[in-house]
């Protein structure tokens, strides 16, 4: 069986691939029926063709459209860099999936958020998934919660960071209820912002005129040093600090330049949508509970600079940008803004 799977590896290294994935065929299967791949998003679909070979090398991104069922232009002639821009493009406006942005390696002259190569993808990335602060504090005071949820309804979402300094009663809760009510009439933020408990509702990414239209969790960062240079590399790693996250490197194969650094146009985003919540998401006390979980797990970071007419790029790294939140106060702060990045 080993040998059946390396020998399909091989050869699905050089020819064009025009299978569709049908509803019932997430990946191919080996004579046994079961999977060879694990391909349950495009991110991992565009792995598994990282190391394919082509004569032509636009050949490598148009012989993808069958595998995500996408209609587009093959025009011979273009580089493989645009290739595999518009694949991209159509991929995350088509649906909304945010994997294709796990990366590194060179930013593609058709968009700052894509690879310049599909080889960029080879490296699966896995942030530790393990229980972290905020989930273990969050699942440890369920009672007060639900209280808060029962009295409050889908306004408690909103009110909880003001009852995570002290473990709070049934009493205490019903006690500030009435006063905070009073302070939440304009707790809604504007129409492109999205607080903790309207996260569902953010809108899916969209790809416009070579600009992408994409929802982010955003952390403002507020302290950039200069840790260490490699020359030879050449790789720059700094310590990072943004709000809302616990301090973290990075390292990029760049310098970043000091008007950047200095004039607060940083920010490391986490893209969003609420299909990471399942396709049954709703507001209501569990679905808040999976959100504080999902949120507080280790994520994959963009670094954007802020670029004049609201608009942003990304700035490539070397190695994957892991961040975690620092607590579930932090969590519960959280908002997503849309970018407008190219």
């Amino acid at each position: 069986m080993e040998l059946i799977r390396t020998v399909v590896s091989r050869y699905f290294q050089f020819v064009t691939l025009s299978h569709r994935w049908g509803e019932g065929e997430p990946s191919l299967r080996d004579i046994e029926g079961r999977p060879i791949y694990g391909l349950d998003d495009a991110r991992s679909r565009l792995q598994w063709a990282s190391s394919r070979r082509t004569t032509r090398p636009e050949d490598i991104a148009y012989s993808l459209f069958g595998v995500f069922n996408l209609h587009l232009p093959v025009l011979y002639g273009d580089s493989a860099e645009n290739a595999l821009g518009r694949l991209l493009a159509e991929i995350i406006s088509q649906s909304g999936d945010v994997s294709i942005l796990d990366w590194i390696g060179e930013a593609s002259l058709f968009h700052s958020c894509f690879p310049a190569h599909i080889s960029s993808y080879q490296m699966l990335p896995s942030p530790p998934s393990q229980p972290n602060a905020a989930e273990s504090a969050t699942s440890q005071q369920p009672t007060s919660f639900k209280v808060l949820r029962k009295k409050c309804g889908s306004l408690a979402t909103s009110l909880l960071p003001q009852f995570l300094r002290h473990s709070q009663t049934p009493s205490d809760i019903a006690y500030h209820i009435s006063a905070v009510r009073l302070q939440t009439l304009d707790s809604y933020a504007p129409s492109d912002v999205y607080d903790f408990h309207s996260l569902i509702r953010a809108p899916l990414p969209r790809f416009i005129n070579r600009c992408l239209i994409l929802p982010c969790i955003a952390h403002r960062v507020k302290l950039v040093q200069l840790k260490r240079t490699d020359p030879p590399a050449p790789s720059f790693t700094y310590k990072i600090q943004a709000s809302g996250l616990r301090p973290l490197e990075i390292v990029l194969p760049d310098k970043l330049e000091n008007q950047t650094r200095l004039q607060g146009g940083l920010q490391l985003v986490r893209p969003w949508h609420s299909k990471l919540l399942g396709p049954s998401a709703k507001l209501d006390a569990t679905m808040d509970e999976q959100l504080l979980s999902t949120l507080g797990r280790p994520f994959n970071a963009l670094l954007l600079a802020q670029l004049p007419h609201n608009e942003h790029r990304r700035i490539a790294s070397s190695t994957l940008i892991t961040a975690q939140p620092i607590d579930r106060a932090s969590i519960l702060k959280s908002k997503a803004r849309i970018f407008n990045i190219v």
